[in-house]
């Protein structure tokens, strides 16, 4: 009897022993997989852009960012990683349902311009759905950049959020001179490194009708949930660059989605307690006085994903998307238009500007 019982356990222990070995072998080939396939982009990148035959007149324009929260965090989403339990939405239906939301949200004022950014090409958390298509429009001149590719994003273990092929675009109804990927700084550890956003600016060049000067947009989605040195390091490069541009003579705006706070939000959004992820504030020291930054307080531009938002009572909230303009052009209002986070956890933010060189010349 002894001896059939040490046949059974030895037996058993042999399959565990099997079991445990195919497990690491799959664990070591997926990371050799995710290692070999890990999105690598260069630090400066010309990307394919699509552009229509309108020069740019020198005048007063407007432009639009939204973070489009990839059309998967609309009101009814919590997120795993701002401290909910949410991965993915629901159903395509959903993500239908909040693109068209979205469209909606970009037709109220049709500006020159817009930013996006979480915007995806062929995800699994967005159903695959090629949102940039959905969203070009009319827009003949629009450029995409990626910051977010990854064959398989292995987390949550019980809910894993899958592929994903995302990024920033730029919309225009004015032709673009260029498009490139300019990457910026990331101090994540490997490996999750590998399964982690690569953070980008998508820079275009607009020319300008009697002048060889040129209008520089700079869109931009900075890092949210690493510590502050990288918001720090980003946020750097983003100032250095835009500053270089203005050396030049060139008009330049820059803006999208900070993850970080604007002056005095919190004294009007102010921090609840709880376990609620928490942004930085941005440091204007790294521009000189004379530099722009716009954004309005009137609404808040995002929520917390730590539950789903149903008002603004008892829910955290913040200001994290606007622009920053160059001396020589002037913020003639800017407004963030309260859509109240329903098919997105941001609202637009819209802004009027004009040439303040024009103004000095009259």
């Amino acid at each position: 009897m002894k001896k059939k019982t040490k046949k059974i356990v030895n037996k058993v222990k042999k399959i565990l022993g099997i079991a445990v070995a195919a497990v690491l072998v799959f664990v070591i080939l997926f990371f050799i997989f995710a290692a070999i396939t890990e999105y690598r982009p260069a630090d400066r990148k010309e990307v394919q852009f699509d552009s229509s035959l309108d020069i740019m007149e020198k005048r007063s324009f407007d432009i639009m960012t939204l973070n489009m929260g990839y059309a998967g965090l609309g009101e009814e989403m919590d997120f795993f990683m701002d401290g909910g339990k949410g991965v993915n939405p629901e159903s395509k239906e959903r993500v239908q349902e909040n693109l068209d939301g979205i469209e909606k949200m970009l037709d109220l004022v049709n500006p020159d311009f817009y930013f996006l950014q979480e915007i995806d090409k062929d995800s699994s958390r967005s159903y695959h759905i090629d949102e940039t298509a959905y969203l070009q429009k009319d827009y003949s001149s629009r450029a995409y950049a990626q910051n977010y590719v990854c064959k398989w994003v292995p987390y949550p273990i019980a809910h894993m959020i899958g592929s994903v092929d995302s990024g920033i675009m730029t919309l225009s109804t004015h032709k673009m001179a260029s498009a490139e990927r300019i990457s910026l700084p990331n101090f994540q550890s490997w490996p999750k490194s590998m399964f982690m956003l690569k953070r980008c600016m998508l820079v275009n060049r607009i020319p300008l009708e009697g002048t060889d000067k040129q209008l520089v947009l700079v869109n931009f989605h900075l890092e949210a949930y690493d510590d502050d040195k990288t918001k720090t390091e980003q946020t750097k490069v983003v100032a250095e660059f835009v500053q270089e541009e203005y050396a030049k003579g060139n008009y330049v705006v820059a803006g999208g989605d900070f993850n970080q706070s604007f002056p005095y939000a919190e004294d009007v959004f102010p921090r609840l307690e709880g376990d609620i992820w928490r942004p930085g504030t941005i440091d204007m020291t790294m521009l000189p006085e004379d530099w722009k930054l716009c954004y309005d307080l009137s609404a808040p531009t995002c929520r917390s994903i730590d539950k789903p938002f149903t008002g603004l009572t008892d829910h955290q909230v913040f200001c994290l998307d606007g622009f920053i303009l160059s001396p020589n052009l002037d913020c003639e209002f800017v407004a963030t238009i309260n859509c109240n986070f329903k098919n997105t956890d941001h609202n637009p933010v819209y802004m009027r500007v004009s040439f303040a060189d024009d103004v000095e010349e009259q």
